[in-house]
């Protein structure tokens, strides 16, 4: 798995192409779901659990080990509208900016 720099124009092609890695700043992403929520609110760990059985998830990027975004094996991505660190915030605006093509809640 690579290690890149969270501000690397290579991160953006990663995050596009669902391809996994990690940063020295606690963002990374694998395409191999964790079953582990992280600080996840309630709510949104228990869809987050519901879509790993049901379609599945293909893809998982992580602040610190939370989800903070998820590409389901239908195609769907999943961006939690939750507020955490400014850290997580920033992690967050990252994977907005390159995730958000398709349709998200």
């Amino acid at each position: 798995m690579p290690k890149i720099s969270s501000r690397s124009s290579a991160l953006g092609r990663l995050l596009t192409h669902h391809k996994a890695f990690t940063t020295g700043g606690g963002l990374s992403a694998v395409t191999d779901a964790p079953h582990a929520v992280g600080r996840l609110p309630v709510e949104w760990a228990d869809r987050y659990r519901a879509d790993l059985e049901v379609p599945g998830i293909g893809y998982v990027a992580l602040s610190y080990l939370t989800p903070i975004a998820w590409v389901r094996r239908d195609g769907l991505t999943v961006i939690p509208d939750e507020h955490y660190s400014a850290t997580t915030t920033r992690h967050q605006s990252i994977i907005r900016r390159w995730m958000c093509e398709g349709e998200w809640s």
